[in-house]
């Protein structure tokens, strides 16, 4: 048998080995995945005390799963947390944070560019049932947080970087300034993934991350996951997430220890990608402005230095044109699909603010024809070539 601990020295090794008892599987290399609903017992007081004894005995499936627990132990590794949680999608995930450090009357300080429908569920369902109040701050200075935060904010949500407009938060500032009032903070790390960056260590309470993105790595799962270390919070969200009922099903969580196999390699690849392809969107004339954190270009190079180990596929950029040239651009491409999401092994194209009220996007720093690309693996010359010819179209 392996100590375990060893592997914990390199998250390669995480990703490759930790969590996975070979002994418990016939020693196979890859877990099988259990199925089952439920597991049995040989006598009564087993079944009682099956929550008390060995964490490799299960009860029922709602609760925990060994394909799944693998999956739990190589994320909050990764992320230096204490345990991890995952669910049956992103918002399955946020939800359960919101209301595991919430109440009724809570008060809420949440970053502008948070994910579009965590915020409708803080502005709809959160104050319309439990009469909770949202401040939004744009996010880039910590005087904004200092100003917005009381004595009633029970929770801070962050997301740095934001997926569309790629600005960043000063998670240990904000971590401070929430400290001072005892306030929980939540951050959605998808975009950088626990490679490129580890909140927990820098002040913040949750992480979330959304399954089907990096993690996953080939659009074909939807999950969510929480990491924390507070032994409290653990027990809040451990428990609400058996009443809600929003588990990771045992093949989704299969699919995610094969995506996180590769996590490492994956990224760098995306980033290198990434990164040159914005360098080629900068000195375009057509584009007025590139929002990627990895650029010395970007507005907050130097916090992304300070906070970041690295930058996904992911940015932003901005057309010198009208919302149906934009269009016709984003049509024009061949590789880049028209789709939602991102973190796949597939390029991507959208853009999140073409319906969008002219005081929504300036309210969000950013444009009708904006442009949201991820960059995926068909390879940086393919990409660039593609965007060469979608610029002629116009």
């Amino acid at each position: 048998m392996t100590d375990q601990n060893e592997y914990l020295k390199d998250p390669r090794l995480i990703e490759t080995h930790y969590g996975e008892e070979y002994e418990h599987y016939y020693n196979a290399i890859v877990p099988p995945v259990f199925l089952n609903s439920l597991n049995v017992f040989p006598t009564i007081d087993d079944y009682y005390d099956s929550d008390k004894t060995d964490r490799n005995v299960y009860c029922y499936g709602r609760v925990q799963n060994p394909t799944v627990r693998i999956l739990e132990d190589k994320i909050a590794a990764l992320e230096h947390g204490e345990k991890a949680f995952v669910f049956s999608s992103g918002m399955a995930a946020a939800t359960t944070a919101v209301m595991a450090v919430c109440r009724t009357g809570s008060h809420i300080v949440c970053v502008r560019n948070v994910y579009g429908p965590l915020k409708t569920f803080l502005t709809q369902y959160c104050t319309e049932h439990f009469q909770m109040q949202v401040t939004f701050v744009k996010g880039d200075r910590l005087e904004e947080f200092e100003e917005a935060i009381t004595d009633d904010t029970d929770l801070v949500v962050l997301e740095s970087p934001s997926s569309i407009m790629m600005t960043l938060q000063d998670i240990q500032g904000v971590a401070a300034i929430a400290g001072a009032h005892r306030a929980r903070i939540y951050i959605d790390n998808t975009y950088c993934t626990p490679i490129f960056q580890n909140p927990l260590d820098l002040g913040a309470d949750m992480v979330m991350h959304t399954l089907s993105k990096y993690i996953g790595g080939h659009s074909d799962i939807i999950g969510g996951v929480l990491v924390a270390k507070d032994k409290v919070l653990l027990e809040k969200l451990s428990l609400m997430r058996e009443l809600y009922g929003g588990i990771l099903g045992p093949m989704e969580a299969w699919l995610g220890i094969r995506g996180i196999r590769t996590l490492e390699v994956r990224l760098r690849q995306h980033e290198k990608t990434a990164l040159a392809v914005a360098a080629y969107l900068e000195k375009q004339p057509r584009v007025k402005k590139v929002h990627y954190p990895g650029l010395p270009s970007f507005q907050q190079y130097e916090l992304m230095q300070k906070q970041q180990q690295g930058n996904c596929g992911l940015m932003s950029f901005e057309l010198d044109g009208s919302v149906e040239q934009t269009k016709t651009f984003c049509q024009a491409l061949r590789i880049f699909k028209i789709g939602v999401s991102w973190g796949g092994f597939e390029s991507l194209v959208t853009m999140p603010f073409a319906r969008a009220s002219e005081e929504e996007t300036v309210w969000l720093g950013g444009a009708q024809n904006l442009i949201r690309i991820h960059c995926g693996l068909e390879g940086e010359e393919n990409l660039i070539a593609d965007l060469e010819q979608a610029f002629a179209a116009l």
